[in-house]
């Protein structure tokens, strides 16, 4: 059986090898973990109707019951915790999404309207690969979005493959031990660094 963490691990270390030369600082800013949606999961309580009921889960069948802020925060984290084990396909396939624009991007007749798709997937999970455990990705996929607002179809094709890679790479490897957490963050930096100098110098 392929052990996940040793590939992505190795795929970030043979990422980083590619930036070495520009991976020398360490200027990237901090990122703090988005909140997780779970307005899906707890629902207020809405005043009775007459109208039938959809059947629900047990965690809302007691949060409509239950108005004591503190208990609303125990049931809160119950939920996120009964989502956690979905987060994985759901980053998956957002993942697989963002994969396949990037193909279609490259064919010889990519239009603006296949970059914009690619940018449109970038830009939706680095709004939820924090909150689904994914640090490292929300800020790839962030330094994705600055260079594919600075992009023309054609351009910058190595240095956008290279953020690809490497969100596919901290998928299989993110939150499996510090060593690979710190590998991804030295490919952020690099990565981020290198996306300074490209947008800055257009």
């Amino acid at each position: 059986m392929v052990n996940l963490n040793y590939r992505g691990n190795t795929m970030l270390k043979d990422l980083l090898e590619k930036l070495k030369p520009s991976s020398k600082g360490k200027g990237a800013q901090s990122t703090t973990i988005a909140t997780p949606d779970i307005s899906r999961v707890i629902k207020m309580p809405k005043p009775e109707t007459t109208t039938t009921q959809t059947p629900s889960s047990p965690i809302q069948d007691k949060a409509s019951q239950v108005h004591d802020p503190e208990e609303m925060g125990a049931l809160a984290e119950a939920a996120v915790d009964d989502l956690s084990g979905q987060f994985e396909a759901w980053m998956q396939m957002d993942l697989n999404r963002l994969k396949d624009a990037w193909a279609a991007a490259q064919e010889s007749d990519a239009t603006p309207e296949d970059y914009r798709n690619l940018y449109t997937c970038a830009h939706n999970i680095r709004g939820v690969a924090g909150s689904y455990g994914y640090p490292a990705i929300s800020r790839l996929c962030g330094s994705l979005c600055t260079l594919l607002s600075d992009t023309a179809p054609g351009e910058n094709s190595a240095l956008i493959n290279l953020h690809v890679e490497a969100c596919r790479a901290a998928h299989t490897s993110i939150g499996r031990g510090e060593s690979s957490q710190s590998v991804a963050d030295a490919v952020c930096d690099a990565l981020e660094q290198r996306v300074a100098r490209k947008t800055s110098n257009s």
